[in-house]
Parts: C-alpha cells; sequence; structure tokens
C-alpha cells in the first residue's frame, strides 16, 4: 500500500492503515502468532467482527468500515502476492438509515454571532463559506484567490481539487460575496495564492480550519458544530428548501445520488424531536 491510489486523500489513506494494523494487533494476540497476510482465514475474520460487535461495542457503519478495509487490503494483498485468497466473506451489518448531523439556523447564528464579534474578517468568511457553499475543509484550504469569482449581483467559488479530484462550481449567495469581499479587502499582500492566509503568511490547513471552528463554537457555548456538521447542514437545508436531488448532488460534489438521499432522511434530532412530542401528547390526554 505505498503508493497512494489516485484520487484518495492522504487522510483517507492513514483511516485504512489504522484499520488494518487494529486487525493485525488483535490478530496476534487472538492467535498467538505473527501476523501474515496468508495466515487469515475466514473465521479470523468472522471472529474479529463479533470482538468489534460485542466487545469493543463498535457501531454498525464502523464495523462495515473496518470489513471494506480488510477487503480492499487482502486485494492487495493477492496483487501482490502476499496472500492467495481473500478471506472476508462476511455480510455487512444493517446499519440504520438517518441524515446526517446537521445544526439548526438558531445555532448557526450563534456561531456566526461568536466570530462577527470579534471582527475578524478572515474568519467570518470562512465561516460564511462552509455554511453557505458547503464545502469540505480540505476544499476550502485548497482554494486559490483565481477560483473566486465576485460581482455585486452574483458569484461563484471553484472547487478544483474536490474528493475524487471532481470538479465542480457552487454559487455565492450575497451573505458570503459580502464577507469574501470584506476579507479579501484587507487580506495580506502575500506570494502564497491561497484565499486564506494564516500568521505564518500561507495558506491555512485541514487542521488551522478546525481549530477556528472549535474556539468560535467554545466562545459560544456550542458542541458538535465541527467544519463536517456545517457541510451537512448545507445539504440538510438544501432538501428542507424542497431543492431537487440532482441539484443537491451537484453543489455537495457526490459522486452517487445514494449519498444525497441520505439527506432526506430524519436525523437523530428529528427522531428526538417526535418521541417528546408524543409524551407531550400524552400528558395532555
Amino acid at each position: 500500500m505505498r503508493d497512494r491510489p489516485e484520487g484518495v486523500s492522504p487522510l483517507t489513506i492513514s483511516g485504512y492503515l489504522l484499520d488494518v494494523h487494529q486487525f493485525a494487533t488483535w490478530f496476534r494476540l487472538s492467535n498467538s502468532e505473527g501476523f501474515q497476510p496468508d495466515n487469515v482465514t475466514p473465521v479470523d475474520v468472522r471472529n474479529y467482527k463479533e470482538y468489534l460487535q460485542t466487545v469493543k461495542g463498535r457501531k454498525p457503519a464502523t464495523i462495515n468500515r473496518h470489513l471494506a478495509t480488510l477487503r480492499t487490503f487482502f486485494t492487495w494483498a493477492i496483487q501482490n502476492e502476499w496472500a492467495t485468497e481473500n478471506p472476508v466473506h462476511v455480510r455487512n451489518l444493517e446499519e440504520p438509515v438517518t441524515a446526517p448531523r446537521s445544526i439548526g439556523e438558531r445555532t448557526y447564528h450563534r456561531l456566526l454571532r461568536a466570530v462577527q464579534r470579534t471582527a475578524h474578517k478572515r474568519d467570518i468568511a470562512i465561516i460564511q463559506l462552509l455554511r453557505h457553499t458547503g464545502l469540505r475543509v480540505s476544499e476550502l484550504c485548497n482554494l486559490q484567490l483565481s477560483d473566486i469569482e465576485l460581482s455585486e449581483r452574483k458569484g461563484r467559488v471553484v472547487v478544483r481539487s474536490g474528493k475524487g479530484r471532481r470538479y465542480r462550481e457552487v454559487p455565492l449567495n450575497l451573505d458570503v460575496r459580502r464577507a469574501l469581499s470584506e476579507y479579501i479587502a484587507v487580506r495580506p499582500s502575500v506570494e502564497d495564492t491561497h484565499v486564506f492566509i494564516g500568521q505564518r503568511k500561507n495558506g491555512l490547513t485541514d487542521a488551522a480550519i478546525q481549530d477556528i471552528t472549535s474556539k468560535y463554537a467554545q466562545l459560544a457555548g456550542l458542541s458538535g458544530v465541527s467544519p463536517h456538521v456545517r457541510r451537512h447542514t448545507f445539504g440538510r437545508s438544501l432538501i428542507d428548501r424542497s431543492v431537487d436531488l440532482p441539484t443537491v448532488q451537484n453543489l455537495m460534489g457526490h459522486k452517487r445520488i445514494d449519498s444525497t438521499v441520505r439527506y432526506t432522511k430524519p436525523s437523530a434530532n428529528d427522531l428526538e424531536r417526535a418521541v417528546a412530542r408524543l409524551e407531550t401528547e400524552e400528558i395532555e390526554s
């Protein structure tokens, strides 16, 4: 697995390697022998699945991710003559279908107010861009000045390095255009052409964006409002406003419509509100 597959991010590769490492560690401890791909049997994989489910208490989605990683790993091992067969024959666990976690408008406004109170033009632009375009953190970090087009009446952001290296264009509403214009007017004059510049006069990293958003969430007294949650909020907001699925798919940069359909499902918060409503009705009756 030395060569990184085309279109797969380093972060995803790190996750794959961690999953394989965890399986190898479990294999050594369970069988009292060294881990070799050709020594793994279907029984080992079945026992590992049960271990993740009953001992570690992992969720179905996490267990299925581990199994998918192992399928890919053993396919690679066969291609490199480290194994003769792929032992991953077990079925995936059925996952409860709910919408990805998102935040409501009131929560978002609390976060935005915390940022605006600092009057930091760059951070305001980051928060607005994440909320109103659904960009992934990596996509935001990679934005170049030439990727932003602004005018009084319209604007757009060009994503050239989306997931799977997919290109897309996302229109910018008035809130984002205003925030970006105000930031660009005070943006440091540096050679680096990334849109968002840090204290070291170069483009911000994924970790820096995470730190920025965490800081303002803390100031607003909020939790669970990571950049990825705001991306989900963008997708859910479009669905709630009756935007058609192909349009949402295009704006979100999803390869498959299945990923977009998830936003039409009830969220965990929706389920909680439904149960709470039933309780109130029973008390009133």
